[in-house]
């Protein structure tokens, strides 16, 4: 099922990602030096006038006269959008799709209406299973000469949208463009499309998607373990000192490279948490497995703390690999580990 511009921007409003003010209405409603645009099920908006400038009222009478109560390319106009004129620096092309049972991702610096007209070079396309690469993102877009501050920001905002896409079935988003203003980005249009899978429990969804037992809790120290007796005692230690986890995490042997590192970004883009305490004894899980995720995780901007105490297969590597990232203590004793949790809520 399609969205309109204005329904798909409060999914996306919903979920923290910056769009441009805007009012939507029925009625005539006028007010210069705006942009308005028709909402209707459709493309080429721009290309047939369904989006323009108003710099006076005889525009707006003008358009309003030629949209209000009709239709575009056989589809009935729903109202229309009104956002202010803004200038920027540079557009981006950005959108996710299902394409023969995957989910692909595609990524250009040179977004706005004549965006089916570039060539297959000027495109950054991914495949994804469950792992989104934020290196290739990182190294496209700084071939593209735009500044670090800016790229952090908009790998952010990928990560939301597939976010979005996961939490609410949804079967293609198209952003189109992205703008960048100085040091700030927004989402000035996009198109959205639900898919009729029905939404289950979130929880339920994580679990079944990783393999993995996710618990959702309201604390703010979220538990990555391995193994379910060593899920039990770290739990019982933290119900000791009368602390309740955000949510606790307990991964399976069989779990992948692709599932960690859906698994990190989730954390950090969806979830408020002030400690990430990851737990790791035996051979459960490959330690290497966890320092990939880790990597991987340092390309987005996070303000929490990060606990690991890691003994098992291939530990002593990862953690000399891991030892001078930022926001990370590594803490060999279990016990000392759940102080340090406690100490830094209060820090």
């Amino acid at each position: 099922m399609n969205l309109y511009e204005y329904e798909a921007k409060k999914i996306l409003k919903f979920f923290n990602i910056p769009i441009l003010n805007s009012y939507f209405t029925k009625n005539k409603y006028y007010i210069k030096n705006r942009i308005y645009k028709i909402q209707v099920y459709s493309g080429y908006r721009k290309k047939n006038n369904g989006i323009l400038y108003i710099e006076n009222f005889n525009n707006f009478l003008l358009f309003f006269k030629k949209w209000n109560n009709s239709s575009f390319l056989k589809n009935k106009i729903n109202g229309f959008l009104i956002e202010k004129f803004i200038f920027f620096d540079k557009e981006l092309y950005l959108s996710f799709f299902i394409s023969n049972d995957f989910l692909i991702f595609l990524l250009s610096d040179k977004g706005g209406i004549n965006i089916e007209l570039r060539q297959k070079k000027d495109f950054l396309k991914i495949k994804i299973n469950i792992l989104i690469m934020n290196f290739s993102i990182f190294d496209f877009l700084s071939n593209c000469l735009i500044n670090n501050t800016i790229i952090k920001k908009i790998i952010k905002i990928i990560f939301n949208l597939f976010l979005i896409i996961f939490y609410k079935q949804i079967a293609l988003i198209e952003i189109n463009p992205l703008i960048i203003i100085k040091n700030n980005i927004y989402i000035l249009d996009c198109k959205i499309i639900l898919s009729k899978t029905i939404e289950n429990n979130f929880s339920n969804n994580i679990s079944s998607f990783l393999k993995i037992n996710y618990v959702q809790l309201k604390g703010k120290i979220c538990c990555i373990v391995n193994g379910a007796g060593l899920a039990l005692e770290t739990l019982d230690k933290f119900c000791y000192f009368n602390k309740k986890c955000f949510s606790f995490i307990d991964l399976s042997g069989s779990i992948t490279n692709q599932q960690l590192n859906f698994l990190f970004n989730f954390i950090i883009t969806k979830k408020k948490i002030l400690i990430l305490f990851i737990n790791l004894f035996g051979g459960i899980v490959s330690c290497i497995k966890i320092l990939n995720s880790l990597l991987n995780l340092m390309y987005l901007d996070f303000n929490f703390k990060i606990i690991i105490r890691m003994d098992g297969s291939f530990s002593n590597y990862s953690k000399k690999n891991i030892n001078c990232l930022k926001n990370l203590l590594i803490i060999e004793d279990s016990l000392k580990c759940i102080y340090k949790c406690i100490t830094l809520l209060y820090v």
